[in-house]
């Protein structure tokens, strides 16, 4: 499966006959790797992969640049990759290539390979080609926003300028009238939305909430759906307390069945959250959730902070099991009562102005309560000191983002690549 995409440069000092046989070299272990040789002319026509530029030798620089300028990396946020070897003076053409770059306002970086074809340090190398795929796919992804930013979010509305000049995505603003209409529309001709997934079946519990909630928000659920495909959304977040105020429903099933099937969802409007349930999509693979931290106290016994979570909704396929209950401040509607399995993830949040902030961190989750008086899915987590503290002391905003496993050098990575500023 091809990757990226990978453009030589040579010398016009070497033959047709050396460049073949230096290249031939590297080919099949670049493959290996899952990248694909275009000759120059055709790098930019192949606009949904990464394109790397190998610089086969010295005296290349005027011709490196060209492609980059061509593709408009720089103008586009593309990170620069320059795969370098250690022969024919390929390396100090990447560093001045580089250094050009940089003072345009871009970035980059170099991957070197040994002598046979091998990246030196082949995770740093993975981390780089995760980074410039996700930053490509944002390139090409159209969040819905249904519904305005909630009334409370005042750190986490910003609009479709910022997110297209730091992030490269399309936001795409849908009236909440227009849900609301289509599933007015399914009630009027007594259409019956079937229940996805096994939800109730599945569940281990159901309390509170009634059969003609779970009916409702599947409703929600199918108009939802009939909204992403016709504007081609990747991703949507969803003004869902006025579900609350004007039907007596929530999206909360919606969301998480949404989430499960690909699309991701996110909650109140929240702009910045939205973006990072993607992003992190696209970079690691993994489905977030999206969260409120409602507690963050340091351990007595330990001395380690730890941090509870807790939000409606949550995707099922990341809960060892779920329940469903009522909204928590509403009572009214269906939440998802959902427990984490204990183990390593990574928080983010997203925030500023320009959308050019980022704080993030390695955690754990330690227990995956079920507290009253709180949004139904819980967990625990523990964080470091400096984390809790850079978040209590410079907070971007109100909700966090969480996914399994620990992703951090690659976000660290994408976060240099962007310039996000931590």
């Amino acid at each position: 499966m091809t990757s990226f995409h990978y453009v030589s440069v040579a010398s016009v000092l070497h033959n047709e006959e050396q460049k073949k046989l230096l290249m031939d070299s590297y080919r099949c272990t670049l493959q290996e790797y899952g990248g694909e040789e275009l000759p120059p002319e055709a790098a930019s026509a192949v606009p949904d992969l990464p394109v790397f530029i190998f610089v086969l030798t010295g005296g290349t620089e005027a011709q490196a640049l060209s492609i980059v300028r061509q593709l408009r990396m720089v103008e586009q946020g593309m990170p620069v990759v320059l795969l370098a070897h250690p022969k024919h003076n390929s390396l100090p053409a990447s560093l001045e290539i580089l250094a050009r770059v940089r003072q345009t306002g871009g970035s980059g970086v170099i991957l070197q390979m040994d002598e046979t074809g091998r990246f030196l340090d082949e995770a740093s190398a993975a981390h780089v080609m995760k980074v410039a795929s996700a930053i490509m796919a944002l390139q090409h992804t159209r969040i819905g926003v249904v519904g305005k930013p909630s009334d409370w979010l005042v750190a986490s509305s910003q609009g479709a300028a910022e997110a297209k000049a730091r992030w490269g995505v399309e936001l795409v603003d849908i009236p909440l009238d227009r849900l609301l209409q289509d599933v007015g529309r399914m009630r009027t001709q007594g259409y019956k939305a079937p229940v996805a997934g096994g939800m109730l079946t599945k569940a281990s519990f159901f309390r509170e909430a009634a059969m003609r909630d779970v009916e409702k928000s599947m409703e929600i659920l199918e108009a939802l759906r009939h909204i992403v495909t016709e504007y081609r959304l990747d991703a949507l977040t969803l003004r869902c307390f006025d579900l609350v105020l004007q039907d007596r429903s929530t999206g909360c099933l919606a969301l998480s069945a949404l989430s499960d099937e690909g699309i991701d969802a996110g909650c109140e409007g929240d702009v910045p959250s939205i973006l990072a349930l993607r992003w992190l999509r696209l970079l690691t693979g993994e489905i977030g959730w999206m969260a409120n931290p409602s507690r963050i106290v340091q351990n007595d016994e330990t001395g380690t902070f730890e941090m509870l979570l807790a939000h409606c909704t949550a995707p099922r396929t990341i809960l060892q099991g779920y329940g469903l209950r009522s909204h928590f401040e509403s009572g009214l509607g269906v939440a998802v009562a959902g427990v984490l399995a204990p183990g390593p993830v990574t928080l983010v949040r997203i925030g500023g102005t320009e959308l050019d902030r980022l704080w993030f961190c390695a955690a754990a989750v330690i227990d995956s309560p079920h507290y009253e008086g709180l949004c139904r899915t819980q967990a625990v987590v523990r964080i470091q000191d400096k984390d809790a503290e850079a978040l209590l002391s410079d907070p971007l905003g109100n909700h966090l983002v969480m996914i399994r496993g620990d992703h951090s050098q690659a976000i660290a990575l994408f976060a240099r690549m962007k310039g996000l500023r931590q």
